[in-house]
């Protein structure tokens, strides 16, 4: 494990290549001198369906892929084409041949009322990034909300298992999947800049990579106390609650590459709509 001032390090790292690869802020119309194409991938649906999973794709049904907006998309950057496609080769053989068969058996084996306890309780504990995420994008009120579910919670939902709160009536609309740094980034203006795909994780760009980082130094069970076993195990248990929720990017990610001509084209507009459609809210 990397102690924390190499955490800080690298986010620092990062942070410069955000600044010098980002454009201007990523808003809902295209950036300067980049034609947006004549149409873009349908506004993105917050769910509570999809649960912890995070990042970063909405679930949709396959009658729903060739529905288009109106708003255009903005076009971000690819020059590492040939480089990100080899890795969205790699991501989808791993996914069609690793990842899908491994977690189809532990759906067989694992009831389905455990599987959306665990979600939950990786809802409830991912609850600092959103309120602090919240707190930096001036969402007071947002972040209040996320404070109240989060105590409710944890106490009446043991431990954030039962997901009380979810059907409680709140003062202010909150996103499903509440806020990230990728998203802050975004609203304090920067940049996407350029697109990018990682190793197993999926679609990203710079600004979100940064943001991915920040947010991971805010992962709770990353500052347990202890000896390197005890992180591992910790990091061990947090992985085991990821791969738990991946029923639904699963489910999006076949019905992109049913319903598209490209699947990389695809993914990569949907995508970065997807994220300019959560920061413009």
């Amino acid at each position: 494990m990397l102690n924390r001032a190499w955490r800080l390090l690298l986010l620092g790292l990062l942070a410069l290549l955000l600044t010098a690869c980002a454009g201007r802020t990523n808003r809902p119309q295209a950036e300067e001198g980049v034609v947006a194409p004549e149409s873009a991938w349908t506004e993105s649906r917050g769910s509570e369906a999809r649960g912890a999973y995070p990042d970063r794709l909405p679930p949709l049904e396959a009658d729903e892929l060739d529905n288009y907006a109106d708003a255009p998309l903005q076009v971000i950057a690819d020059p590492l084409e040939r480089w990100n496609r080899f890795w969205f080769g790699f991501n989808d053989a791993f996914y069609a041949y690793v990842f899908r068969p491994l977690y189809r058996g532990y759906v067989c084996v694992t009831p389905k009322e455990l599987r959306a306890g665990l979600k939950n309780a990786l809802v409830n504990a991912l609850f600092p990034v959103r309120f602090v995420n919240s707190i930096l994008q001036g969402k007071f009120m947002v972040a209040g909300v996320e404070m109240g579910r989060f105590i409710v919670n944890s106490t009446v939902g043991i431990g954030g298992l039962i997901n009380v709160a979810k059907d409680k009536k709140t003062i202010v609309p909150v996103d499903p999947d509440g806020e990230d740094f990728g998203q802050t980034l975004g609203v304090w203006g920067a940049g996407p800049g350029i697109y990018l795909v990682w190793p197993i994780i999926g679609p990203s760009n710079v600004r979100d990579t940064v943001g991915r980082a920040a947010d991971w130094l805010m992962d709770p069970l990353l500052f347990i106390p202890g000896t390197t076993t005890v992180n591992l195990v910790s990091a061990g248990v947090w992985s085991g609650l990821r791969f738990n929720a991946a029923d639904d990017i699963l489910d999006t990610y076949e019905n992109i590459k049913k319903a598209a001509v490209d699947p990389y084209i695809s993914l990569r507009d949907m995508y970065t709509k997807h994220r300019q459609n959560r920061i413009a809210q």
